[in-house]
């Protein structure tokens, strides 16, 4: 069978003493609305370059927190390693998490705006992760010519590769369905238009004259 193309979409791995968080899939489209006071969606946005450097904002202890919350979701043995190093120096858990899920802030106001698509998103990682550690278990029992463990392995990855699928396919299903909300309301408020033409017209001709009037003082 050949192997499906995956992304890998969630690793963690250990280095010095730090455990990261890495991840390619699209970020997700889910700012919060308008007026909004969360901060959390600020957060992938690098402060100005000082000296030829980056600077992301910090994450606060809670911010951090809830980004292992999410993590949990993912890899949970990962988020618990992660967490033991939250009280010794969140700072540096936070920095971490910043370069290595660059879209975190974003994945974290779609947790609080759009759960629906946050859950599916979700998902989509761990599925990614999970295949990704299926091929390398199968991949090790082909190379140590062990077929029994190969075969057996090749079903699990079989069943995560189509479950993946199902949930690629319900992320789109997702997002077509929102988009349709979008052209529907476009629609609406040009049909409203439409019916408030000549009121709307003399609307836009009042602001012409309170504007004259105001030049002319």
């Amino acid at each position: 069978m050949r192997l499906a193309s995956i992304s890998l979409a969630a690793l963690l791995v250990l280095s010095a003493g730090l455990y990261v968080v890495g991840q390619d899939v699209d970020p997700p489209d889910a700012p919060p609305p308008p007026g909004a006071t969360d901060r959390l969606a600020e957060m992938d946005k690098p402060d100005r370059p000082r000296g030829g450097r980056d600077h992301r904002r910090p994450m606060n202890k809670e911010q951090v927190r809830e980004a292992i919350e999410v993590l949990r979701q993912i890899d949970p043995e990962k988020a618990k390693q992660l967490e033991q190093h939250l009280d010794e120096n969140p700072q540096r858990v936070g920095r971490s998490l910043h370069d290595n899920f660059p879209h975190l802030g974003r994945f974290l106001a779609m947790r609080r705006y759009d759960p629906d698509g946050f859950d599916l998103r979700i998902k989509d990682l761990a599925l990614s992760r999970q295949s990704q550690q299926s091929a390398r278990r199968l991949h090790e029992a082909q190379k140590s010519g062990d077929d029994a463990i190969a075969a057996a392995e090749l079903m699990v990855l079989e069943g995560i590769v189509a479950d993946h699928f199902d949930i690629r396919q319900q992320i789109r299903e997702y997002e077509l369905a929102k988009l349709e909300q979008k052209i529907e309301a476009l629609r609406d408020q040009l049909q409203q238009r439409a019916e408030n033409r000549d009121t709307l017209i003399d609307e836009r001709i009042e602001e012409f004259i309170a504007q004259d009037k105001t030049d002319r003082w």
